[in-house]
């Protein structure tokens, strides 16, 4: 088919109003439906969602009427925090419908599990949960309560007492964990539905995304062998919208040092995109599937040096300026992928490292270890010229997820991945 595409806008936060604004304004698409979250926004006409003069189409807080739409592409964006409140079944229920859903939230490789997957043990999920540590606002009161019940309940599964009973207890915590904190769909799930509705489901993005998928391993392709890759990613967080993550606290900034360790929930939510690239390149380098490839994290916080004030957020010097996210992908004992992320809020709080980007305003570094030799790409930021402006990262998530609307329309029914086999155009006379 040709535009202009029917679209649904799930989510119209920071990332999803930005899609919504560009999609109004394009004549490649007609938006013919928004999905909101919060009753004031339900029955507002989403041109004025979106800043722009009124298009006649109010959005709702009703799945049903969003399910009900005749549509082309369902563009997904809702918070991370809704991955652990099942949004994966509202993807399922999209899909079986009909639409074909693009995601800058999840399913950048579905295969790949993590500490939520279905595949998971109930206990096992109590017990990650039970170590999860939480601050700020981004869970909601309800969901905190939730966590806290099921920490009480892995307590009392652990105890001496509850040995003897454990596979009685396995199957008695399923329905409690699933109805607090669901476990995520595996992808022979998704590809079900998307053959049930004839469709195609796609996750994309800055990172995960086009950063690795895209142009790390079209890198990797100068190579004879690859042994080991890295990817580092820089940012300063200080201009992200106070909404992001239900603020700064939430990802842990501010608060005291030991409030932020490996078991912090920015490291647990961050496994459902980091897994996932850790897993394509695997996938593309070393052609092992998904169940072969462990991964490893670790975080650290690093204490501010300096008073900032980002958004509602003041970070006081000796609380949590910087956060330092590292996730190792091995196959057997061989590490074949390092993910970093260090992000910092202020330039006077930036934790650069010698390889690090010398840019406090941020970049990104590409390292391919192999033969016959070494590559490496460097990105920074011009700190005299940044504006601190974080619309430029959404705004490269959000063309990228419209950009791949056409062909996720044309795509054979499917969990579609990206396809670095070269393509090519004859020459026009």
């Amino acid at each position: 088919m040709t535009g202009p595409y029917r679209l649904i806008i799930w989510g119209p936060g920071d990332m999803g109003g930005r899609a919504l604004r560009t999609a109004l304004e394009s004549p490649d698409f007609e938006v013919v439906g928004v999905k909101v979250f919060s009753p004031h926004k339900n029955g507002k006409d989403i041109g004025e969602l979106a800043g722009l003069a009124p298009v006649g189409v109010a959005a709702t807080t009703s799945a049903a009427e969003i399910l009900a739409l005749d549509a082309d592409c369902v563009v997904h964006t809702p918070t991370t925090p809704a991955l652990i409140q099942g949004a994966d079944d509202d993807v399922v229920a999209l899909l079986e419908s009909g639409k074909n859903v693009v995601s800058a939230a999840s399913y950048h490789n579905p295969s790949m599990p993590t500490w939520l997957s279905a595949s998971r043990s109930p206990l096992s999920v109590l017990r990650t949960v039970a170590d999860m540590k939480v601050t700020g606002n981004a869970f909601g009161p309800r969901l905190r309560h939730a966590l806290q019940a099921l920490r009480w309940g892995m307590r009392a599964a652990d105890s001496s007492l509850a040995r003897p009973i454990r596979p009685a207890l396995e199957l008695l915590a399923a329905p409690v964990v699933d109805r607090a904190i669901p476990r995520r769909k595996p992808g022979s799930r998704l590809q079900r539905a998307c053959l049930a509705g004839g469709v195609s489901l796609h996750g994309t993005g800055l990172h995960p995304g086009l950063m690795v998928e895209q142009l790390l391993l079209r890198l990797a392709g100068t190579l004879d062998e690859v042994h080991e890759v890295r990817f580092l990613e820089v940012g300063d967080l200080s201009a992200a919208p106070d909404g992001m993550w239900g603020g700064l606290e939430s990802l842990g900034f501010g608060m005291p040092l030991a409030a932020v360790d490996s078991d912090h929930a920015i490291g647990l939510m961050q496994h459902f995109y980091f897994d996932a690239v850790l897993g394509n390149v695997a996938h593309a380098l070393y052609g092992v599937g998904s169940d072969a490839v462990r991964v490893v994290r670790h975080l650290y916080p690093v204490p501010a040096r300096v008073r900032v004030r980002a958004g509602g957020t003041v970070i006081e010097p000796g609380t949590v300026g910087a956060i330092h996210m590292t996730y190792r992908g091995y196959i057997g004992d061989d590490l074949f992928m390092t993910n970093e992320e260090c992000w910092h809020v202020g330039a006077g709080n930036a934790h650069l490292g010698q390889d690090h980007p010398s840019s406090a305003a941020g970049g990104h570094v590409i390292t391919l270890d192999g033969n016959p030799g070494v590559v490496e790409m460097r990105n920074e930021m011009d700190d005299e010229a940044y504006s601190g402006d974080w619309s430029a990262v959404t705004d490269i998530s959000v063309a990228a997820m419209l950009g791949v609307v056409p062909e996720l329309c044309a795509a054979p029914p499917g969990v579609v991945m990206p396809d670095l086999r070269p393509h090519y155009l004859l020459e026009s006379s």
